[in-house]
């Protein structure tokens, strides 16, 4: 069993602060790190898998940062057979409700196809958390 923490807060320049924080105890997890080339070149893009036939995403955490460490703009399409949703991500995407990713896409992604859209190379870090069925 692997245990995963979330911890953020929302605040609001002059107004409120929202502490947002969540546990989950998947049964595993899988990180994958991607170089994307420039938007346009051949290798702009990269499809993770995430689960095989079974199973559940609880939890999926993108990151994506240029060369500078400043946040990345990319194209996130998170697939299950022919279903599919197409996401823009900039910098951080974090999903850690396996209802809101059933959501995304019937039964939850099973693969990650992300796409560079910037004019210089980007890496995009991902982290999900899994469950058996």
């Amino acid at each position: 069993m692997v245990e995963v923490s979330v911890t953020a807060s929302v605040k609001v320049l002059g107004g409120p602060t929202l502490p947002v924080s969540a546990s989950l105890d998947p049964d595993s997890y899988t990180v994958a790190a991607l170089t994307l080339g420039p938007a346009g070149a051949a290798d702009e893009e990269q499809t993770v898998a995430l689960l095989p036939e079974g199973g559940t995403v609880v939890l999926l955490a993108v990151n994506a940062r240029t060369a500078g460490g400043t946040a990345a703009t990319v194209t996130l399409t998170a697939k299950n057979g022919s279903a599919e949703a197409e996401l823009g991500v900039i910098g951080t995407l974090l999903i850690a409700n396996a209802g809101v990713l059933a959501a995304l896409v019937t039964d939850g992604p099973r693969s990650v196809t992300v796409k560079n859209t910037e004019s210089d190379s980007v890496t995009v870090d991902i982290i999900t958390g899994l469950d058996p069925i």
